[in-house]
């Protein structure tokens, strides 16, 4: 095969492979993603964000303490520390949904504070456009109000944005002694 043959050869192999090639994708724009970790609360969906939580566990034996709260529903033992455990249903006054057997406590720290969350269900990771943030929130969730940050429309679902730091650093939450009145 001559040099010429050669060249020519592979001058075709180049235009058919460029000329039988699937084109380059498009450049998608870049969509700016917010993601945190879902709960439930009575049904209503919640999402807090990533860091909050640094554990999730399945409810752990609790032992009682007398003249605490309703809503404290105790301390556990998690590797060696004691956690609060507190009832984010009872806390806020809402009816549950879901069966205890769902139930998840989410531990949350904040410098030396460190609470135990009981809340309906786990709904792991969610990812949100930025875009869909909405600072609307229903009027039955007033007692939440103060640690919402808005909310995320996600598939037909709002998913309200809650801090947890900042709500095991409530007074209300910090005063677990029972009432005398009571």
């Amino acid at each position: 095969m001559s040099s010429a043959q050669i060249f020519s050869t592979l001058s075709e192999m180049h235009s058919d492979t460029f000329r039988n090639a699937a084109p380059l994708p498009m450049k998608e724009e870049n969509r700016v993603e917010w993601q945190g970790l879902g709960l439930q609360l009575g049904g209503v969906r919640f999402v807090s964000a990533l860091g909050e939580v640094t554990e999730i566990l399945n409810i752990p034996r609790i032992t009682h303490l007398p003249g605490v709260q309703p809503w404290l529903l105790g301390v556990a033992n998690v590797r060696g520390r004691l956690i609060p455990i507190i009832d984010l249903h009872a806390y806020f006054g809402i009816a549950t949904s879901l069966p205890k057997k769902n139930w998840r406590v989410l531990i949350v720290e904040d410098d030396s504070l460190i609470a135990g969350l009981l809340v309906e269900q786990s709904l792991g990771m969610q990812h949100f456009l930025e875009e869909n943030f909405e600072n609307e929130f229903p009027s039955d969730l007033d007692e939440l109000k103060p640690n919402l940050q808005g909310a995320y429309r996600h598939s037909g679902r709002m998913f309200y944005v809650v801090n947890l730091k900042s709500l095991i650093r409530e007074k209300k939450f910090l005063e677990v002694a029972e009432r005398n009145g009571r």
